[in-house]
């Protein structure tokens, strides 16, 4: 199994990253999105405002055109229509230019034949028919630029100028309204005569203008409303109205100028035209300001994003190459511990009994010392409860114990145990059972180690039942069974060494048994061990063994430092890398040496104690 950490932690750096490039390029589509339509709603704003300039022009061209047609002498080169004229055309041509400004407006090509119609208005003999009709023609084509602005609004997604432009849609509106009656009352003036439709015409259109007049008040801004009350007043204005007033009241209307009206009229109009372009000053002064706080905000994002992106690549470099390194250097002792960790566990299942089980007791693993000493194989074993090998001499009040101290009480448990195999057969354990917990302290599984000591309490029993014959021989055989037992509660022993035999490790049991100190045994060979009269070929066969990567099992006679000799069952097993190369070896003894020096005894009291013959039976038994 590998950890397969890089591409995890990797994955973890990179959504961030992509969520935030994803965010950002976000944020700039909207403020982008934002721009293009601040500048769509900029550019209606002036091509309504150029249309409005074409407008206005056209209204003082009617006027002239219906003047000169009521008079008696019509003169086409008169220099007031000629002006006019000039002055229309520079409007065209200008509003022209601005719709072309436009790649994506979809009504363009009415736009644009509307204004190319009126440019072509001299083919039009305007100046030979009447009044009314000259009017009538110069009205529809000021109604078709006027209806084009109001379609203006529904196309500016930007409410506070789309109320901009309906404002001035009351007031162009107004203003016309105005600017027909100007041309009515030219006729009118010039003919002397006031018929009853033009008296209609004259006084609807009066009514239209308060109308817009006052819907224009109504929805202006203020800063714009406040313009138009300062300036729409004084003496021209109120000549106007009353003059209009006198006409549809029908008196004294012979008294008055033609020229003087439209002076005085004009002056009126243009009051109004001068509101229109504070209108639309102020309109293209705030959409100037929003340009201008997008750009800014564009600007500053883009700035912010190119120096976090730097700063986040440099940042993510920089970890990435700590993950890698952090990563690899991981795995290594990973893969490294999971080799020691087999063989530890090799070493461990060929020293001693194992198994395992889950915490309601059932076996989920045992080793093959634990097959063998059962006598079960692990089919018959696993899946089943420890009861299986349970020895009916065994109190409930001892499993009552045990279990209280491993279940509840969390703890290892120590105890000897007296099971029963297959074949029904009894044999005793030495025994440790570790509960292994969870983070949040919960058991998750039980591990029990032991050791065979059936040799042990049979030696036990021996000496019980053999020794009885006097106290003080049944007293000699307990102490040598309790001394017996000692022994192999302490048997074991832990060393390591280097590929050379050196010593690298020794734990408390060795020191004690050995009588070094660990600054007087690690670094040493071996051999410090090894009395005189151990023979070289026993070492020999040893270490091709184990430098073959083999276990070796067998009885090894040591010497402590004392000089005393002791005599160890011993297991050495290679330790290995992985690239199966050994890189130490791990000693494992038990000691065997009051065994030794017990049977030596017996056979020496069985020569000389004919009494109880004890030492000969031992012997022959054993």
């Amino acid at each position: 199994m590998k950890l397969d950490l890089k591409s995890k932690l990797l994955i973890l750096l990179v959504i961030p990253l992509f969520f935030i490039v994803v965010l950002s390029l976000t944020i700039l589509s909207n403020i982008y999105n934002d721009k293009k339509n601040l500048e769509f709603t900029k550019h209606h704003i002036l091509e309504a405002e150029a249309m409005s300039r074409v407008a206005h022009y056209m209204q003082i061209e009617r006027g002239v055109t219906a003047g000169l047609i009521s008079s008696v002498n019509v003169d086409e080169n008169s220099e007031m229509l000629l002006d006019a004229r000039k002055n229309v055309d520079r409007a065209i041509d200008d509003a022209m230019a601005r719709v072309l400004l436009c790649q994506i407006c979809t009504n363009n090509g009415d736009t644009l034949a509307l204004l190319e119609k009126i440019k072509s208005r001299r083919s039009a003999d305007l100046l030979g028919g009447s009044a009314v009709d000259a009017r009538a023609y110069y009205t529809q084509k000021i109604a078709s630029l006027h209806n084009l602005i109001k379609v203006i609004p529904t196309l500016i997604d930007d409410r506070q100028n789309r109320n901009y432009i309906q404002s001035y849609s009351y007031l162009s509106s107004a203003k016309e309204a105005l600017a027909q009656n100007r041309a009515i009352l030219m006729e009118v003036f010039t003919n002397k005569e006031f018929l009853n439709g033009t008296f209609t015409s004259c006084k609807q259109n009066l009514k239209i203008y308060n109308l817009d007049t006052q819907s224009f008040i109504a929805v202006a801004p203020k800063k714009v409303l406040y313009f138009y009350n300062e300036i729409f007043k004084g003496e021209a204005v109120e000549e106007t109205f009353k003059i209009m007033d006198a006409a549809l009241n029908k008196s004294n209307v012979a008294f008055v100028e033609p020229s003087s009206w439209f002076e005085k009229s004009t002056q009126t109009i243009n009051l109004l035209k001068i509101a229109e372009d504070k209108l639309f000053s102020e309109v293209n002064r705030l959409i100037n300001e929003k340009l201008d706080a997008v750009s800014y905000k564009l600007m500053a994002l883009l700035l912010f994003l190119v120096i976090s992106a730097v700063v986040i690549t440099f940042l993510i470099t920089l970890i990435v190459r700590k993950i890698l390194f952090s990563a690899n250097a991981l795995e290594s002792r990973y893969d490294n511990s999971l080799v020691l960790l087999e063989q530890y566990k090799s070493t461990v299942d060929g020293s001693f009994i194992v198994s395992k089980t889950d915490p309601n007791g059932i076996i989920t693993y045992i080793n093959d010392e634990f097959c063998r000493i059962s006598g079960y194989s692990r089919e018959d074993l696993i899946g089943k409860n420890h009861n299986i090998i349970r020895h009916p001499d065994m109190p409930k009040e001892f499993f009552e114990n045990m279990w209280h101290t491993i279940k509840v009480l969390k703890k290892p448990w120590r105890g000897e145990v007296k099971n029963l195999n297959k074949n029904g057969l009894a044999y005793w354990l030495k025994a440790i059972i570790n509960p292994i917990l969870d983070k949040d302290g919960n058991v998750v599984e039980y591990i029990g180690m032991r050791t065979d000591i059936t040799q042990q309490k049979e030696m036990a029993d021996y000496f019980e039942n053999q020794l009885k014959i006097s106290t003080k021989n049944f007293d000699c055989s307990m102490h040598l069974s309790k001394e017996y037992e000692k022994a192999i509660d302490s048997s074991t022993i832990l060393s390591r060494t280097d590929k050379d035999g050196n010593i690298t490790y020794a734990n408390d049991k060795f020191l004690e048994i050995t009588g070094y100190t660990p600054e007087e045994i690690v670094g040493k060979s071996y051999k410090i061990l090894s009395p005189k009269d151990t023979k070289e070929e026993f070492y020999a066969e040893l270490w091709d063994t184990i430098s073959n990567g083999n276990i070796w099992h067998g009885v090894i006679k040591n010497i402590t430092k004392a000089g005393k000799d002791f005599w160890a069952k011993t297991t050495v097993v290679p330790i290995k890398d992985l690239d199966n190369k050994i890189m130490q070896y791990l000693a494992i003894k038990f000691d065997i040496t009051e065994i030794v020096e017990q049977r030596r005894e017996f056979e020496r009291v069985a020569k000389t104690d004919p009494l109880t013959g004890c030492g000969n039976r031992f012997r022959l038994n054993s």
